[in-house]
C-alpha cells in the first residue's frame, strides 16, 4: 500500500477554522515533504508564495503534484494568469529540480514554488496536493517502506487581512494611516468627511479591482471548455502525453464544478467526486466518461499511460465536454422552470384581482 503521512490523514477539507494547518511537514517517510505559504500575514490582492520542498535520497524518482490548468512536467518558470487555486488565483509557477544537498548523503531537493494571491479577506484554503515518489530499485529501498508511495499534503490555511485597520476603525487605512493623522498643534477637531472619502474611493477601488480580475477567469463554462480545446490541440501536435492528458482533464473537471456548484471538489478523492455529480443530477452516461478520466489520472501517477487515446465520441475530450455541457442543460432547465413558475404567480395574481373587481 502507497505510505501517506500521518499529519495528512487528519485533516479532512471540512475541517474547522480552528483545525486548519498554515505549515505542513511530512513524518515517517523515505522523502521529506514542506509545505507552507509565505508570507503567513498578508492582505487582499497582495502576492504570496505556496512552497513545496521535498527532500529525497539519490535515485528516488519523485513526481510533482498535477496543478489544474498548468502542465509542470517540463516547467521551470512560467507565468500564469489567474487561474483558479481552490480559493486564491494562481498567477506563476516555478519548478527547481534535483539540487545536491548534502554530498555524503546524496540527497537532493526539488521545490515547487506557485505565486498566488487572494481577493477576498479571511479563512481561505489551498487545495490538498500529493507527492508521489518511487524508491531506486535495490539501493535506498528499505523494509520500512513500500517501493512507491504518497505524500498527501492536506489543504493549508491563511486568515488574509482586509485593506482596513480593523472593523471597528472604518476611517483608517493600513497604507495611509500616518498621511491621514491630524497634526498635534491644530486646534479644530477633525472632520470624519475626508475619511468617509477615503474610505468610499478604497471600497470602489477594491470592488473595481475584484470584479476585473474576476471577470478574465470566470465563466466557468466558456474557461473549461476552452481548456479542453487547448489540450486537445496540444496533443494532437505531440505536445504533451497521454498520462499529462488524463491528469490535467480531471484537474478542468475538478476546478469546473468546483467553481460552478460552488462545492470544494479539488479536494475531493475520485469516488466522492462521482458521487457529487450523481446527486447534483448528472446523466449516466456522462458520469461514467468522468470516471474513465479520472480513474486514469489516478493510474497514470503511479504508472505511464500506454497507447494513443480514443477518438470520436469516447475521447477523453469529448467525456470532459459532456460534463460541462450536461451541467449547462440543467442549469437551463432550472432557469426554465423558474421563469414558469413566477409566470404561473403573476398569472395567479392578476386572475385573483379581476375576480375581486367583479
Amino acid at each position: 500500500m502507497p505510505h501517506r503521512s500521518g499529519m495528512a490523514q487528519d485533516v479532512s477539507p471540512n475541517a474547522s477554522d480552528a483545525s486548519v494547518l498554515d505549515r505542513f511537514e511530512s513524518d515517517d517517510s523515505p522523502v521529506s515533504v514542506v509545505a507552507e505559504i509565505v508570507p503567513t500575514k498578508a492582505q487582499v490582492a497582495v502576492p504570496m508564495q505556496y512552497r513545496v520542498t521535498i527532500d529525497a535520497p539519490q535515485g528516488v524518482t519523485v513526481v510533482l503534484p498535477p496543478i489544474a490548468g498548468v502542465s509542470i512536467n517540463e516547467t521551470e518558470k512560467l507565468s500564469v494568469v489567474d487561474q483558479p487555486f481552490a480559493d486564491y488565483l494562481l498567477t506563476g509557477v516555478e519548478v527547481i529540480r534535483d539540487l545536491p544537498m548534502n554530498t555524503n548523503s546524496g540527497t537532493r531537493r526539488t521545490q515547487l514554488i506557485l505565486e498566488i494571491e487572494s481577493l477576498k479577506s479571511g479563512l481561505r484554503r489551498t487545495p490538498a496536493l500529493e507527492i508521489v515518489y518511487r524508491l531506486a530499485d535495490g539501493k535506498t529501498a528499505t523494509p520500512d517502506f513500500e517501493s512507491e508511495g504518497t505524500v498527501r499534503i492536506p489543504p493549508l490555511g491563511l486568515d488574509i487581512g482586509s485593506v482596513l485597520v480593523a472593523e471597528d476603525s472604518p476611517d483608517k487605512f493600513r497604507d495611509i494611516k500616518n498621511a491621514l493623522a491630524t497634526p498635534a498643534k491644530s486646534s479644530e477637531k477633525p472632520s470624519p468627511i475626508m475619511g468617509l472619502l477615503f474610505v468610499g474611493a478604497g471600497v470602489c477601488f477594491v470592488g473595481l479591482f475584484w470584479w476585473s480580475r474576476r471577470a478574465k477567469c470566470f465563466n466557468p463554462e466558456q474557461w473549461a471548455l476552452q481548456r479542453v480545446a487547448e489540450l486537445q490541440n496540444a496533443y494532437e501536435s505531440d505536445t504533451i502525453s497521454t498520462a499529462e492528458v488524463y491528469a490535467d482533464l480531471s484537474f478542468v473537471l475538478r476546478d469546473y464544478i468546483q467553481s460552478a456548484y460552488n462545492t470544494p471538489a479539488t479536494a475531493l478523492c475520485t469516488a466522492e467526486f462521482l458521487d457529487l455529480l450523481r446527486s447534483a443530477g448528472f446523466e449516466v452516461e456522462v458520469i461514467s466518461g468522468a470516471r474513465a478520466i479520472l480513474s486514469k489520472a489516478d493510474v497514470s501517477k503511479f504508472a505511464a499511460a500506454a497507447g494513443p487515446l480514443q477518438e470520436g465520441g469516447n475521447s477523453p475530450f469529448e467525456q470532459a465536454k459532456s460534463v460541462v455541457e450536461d451541467s449547462v442543460r440543467m442549469k437551463n432547465l432550472v432557469q426554465q422552470r423558474t421563469a414558469r413558475a413566477e409566470s404561473n404567480a403573476v398569472g395567479s395574481t392578476i386572475e385573483a384581482a379581476r375576480k375581486k373587481e367583479a
